[in-house]
């Protein structure tokens, strides 16, 4: 065979390798406080068991067992390209249920719509708790409070996790609605409203608020959500929101801005990672595939970002002082 073709084959193959298995150095953490409560984040999941979407799995598994967890929240687009049409639909399958198999992962699942579901049949995702046990999402937005069990309540503190829809939120989808035909049906004053109301009502240690779309992202194909960042940015801030975490954009994302104490959490594609451009407000960011953990402690929770080789990558902790 020719040299040179030899050569550029070689370079083929380390270009394509390096794109799809890029990795960030790891770092020596504890993931998980001793007796804390555990539970991952997991999204842009569904690609049918392709790309990372089963090296990450099977790490969620692993890890899982570890350090053992309560619950999942998986942060929208479970299913790629177009949604499903129905709880029946083949993709419940071979996006989820055969994919996330492990015996620990048969915890609860809190999901909330991402914009691939808005594709489809948006109601079937909810419904699909008729079906699967592991399944919970009993409305488009719903909350979910931690309170420590008696006896553990030197273990960890008091968390209220609030669910959010956010594609309805965002104005372009509206231009869109031959491909997003269930945002009309949508009533976003309402959610805001409600949102709103328990943010206030709240006396939790800590406010956890999850959905799709990142307000502030930093990457090639996304720029910060404006629509977000009038309609929801601001109830963060004015109600001490401790964590906002997303996903949508394929990457690894941890920033913070002037003026709140909020911590903007971009959470990786569970299956496909892009390239994130790293800017002003950005305390990490990678393209590594992967999920993010959150350990809860007394007084005080930490987010530990990890990859589809099971390896922490970086971690920041919150204390309530």
């Amino acid at each position: 065979m020719n040299r040179n073709l030899v050569t550029f084959l070689l370079l083929a193959l380390f270009l394509a390798t390096s794109s799809v298995f890029g990795q960030s150095p790891k770092i020596e953490v504890e993931i998980a406080y001793q007796d804390g409560y555990n539970f991952f984040v997991a999204n842009d999941l569904g690609r049918n068991g392709y790309y990372q979407q089963r090296p990450v799995a099977k790490m969620m598994g692993e890890l899982a067992e570890n350090i053992g967890i309560e619950f999942v929240a998986a942060a929208g687009d479970t299913h790629h390209w177009g949604g499903v049409q129905s709880v029946h639909d083949p993709l419940w399958m071979t996006n989820f249920e055969t994919i996330y198999d492990h015996p620990e992962l048969m915890e609860e699942w809190y999901p909330v719509l991402g914009n691939h579901e808005y594709r489809g049949n948006t109601q079937a995702v909810l419904d699909y708790s008729n079906i699967s046990r592991r399944w919970v999402m009993p409305d488009r937005y719903y909350t979910k409070t931690i309170i420590p069990e008696e006896g553990d309540e030197d273990e960890y503190s008091t968390v209220k996790v609030f669910f959010i829809d956010t594609t309805p939120l965002i104005d372009k989808y509206y231009e869109e609605g031959d491909t997003y035909p269930d945002v009309f049906d949508q009533d976003t004053v309402r959610q805001l409203r409600w949102l709103e109301e328990e943010l206030a009502n709240s006396t939790e240690t800590f406010k956890i608020v999850i959905g799709h779309h990142p307000i502030y992202v930093s990457e090639k194909k996304r720029v910060d959500e404006q629509s977000l960042i009038e309609k929801l940015d601001p109830l963060l801030r004015k109600y001490n929101v401790d964590l906002y975490v997303a996903g949508h954009s394929h990457t690894f994302q941890h920033l913070t801005k002037p003026g709140t104490n909020v911590n903007y959490v971009v959470n990786a594609s569970a299956s496909l990672g892009r390239e994130p451009i790293k800017g002003p407000d950005t305390q990490f960011c990678a393209s590594d595939e992967g999920f993010s953990v959150i350990s809860v402690g007394k007084d005080k929770f930490k987010v530990t970002f990890i990859n589809y080789l099971g390896n922490p990558i970086h971690q920041f902790e919150v204390v309530r002082k």
